[in-house]
């Protein structure tokens, strides 16, 4: 019995062990993405990610990235660069498509605003990201139900 005893003692101790060796040396945070410091989305969820970026001589652009559903894997849909922005009036006549990748479009309006529209969806609807300025400020999401078309 002693025996038996001992023999399990070991084995506990080699498997708190291992388990201690196994174990993550880094502490990993999980967060959702607009409450992660790391992630400078404009938008909080979805299918997409908007990202005014600003490099070091202060010149701003406009990133808009397709999230795949299945895997979460990003792909650059819309890039407007600072000198393509620079040559948008300030606040235009007509709202401007500044660029269009399948679904996701990036608008500028006549109240000098960038919106972004990604949809219609399978279920017809569509989310709309307005912000002002790059790097954007007053930004609001919002989402809508678009009827089918005849």
């Amino acid at each position: 019995m002693l025996r038996k005893l001992v023999s399990l003692s070991v084995a506990s101790v080699v498997a708190f062990t291992l388990l201690i060796l196994a174990a993550p040396t880094q502490q990993a945070q999980a967060c959702l993405p607009c409450y992660c410091p790391e992630n400078r989305s404009l938008n909080c969820f979805g299918d997409y990610a908007v990202y005014t970026n600003v490099d070091k001589n202060d010149r701003c652009e406009i990133l808009i990235l397709d999230i795949n559903p299945d895997d979460g894997s990003p792909t650059l849909a819309i890039r407007a660069t600072a000198r393509e922005l620079a040559r948008l009036p300030e606040t235009p006549e007509e709202n401007i498509l500044v660029e269009q990748f399948y679904e996701i479009a990036l608008y500028k309006l006549t109240s000098g605003e960038y919106q972004v529209n990604v949809g219609p969806d399978e279920e017809y609807k569509v989310k709309v990201l307005r912000f002002t300025g790059c790097p954007a400020t007053s930004v609001t999401e919002e989402e809508y139900t678009s009827p089918p078309s005849a």
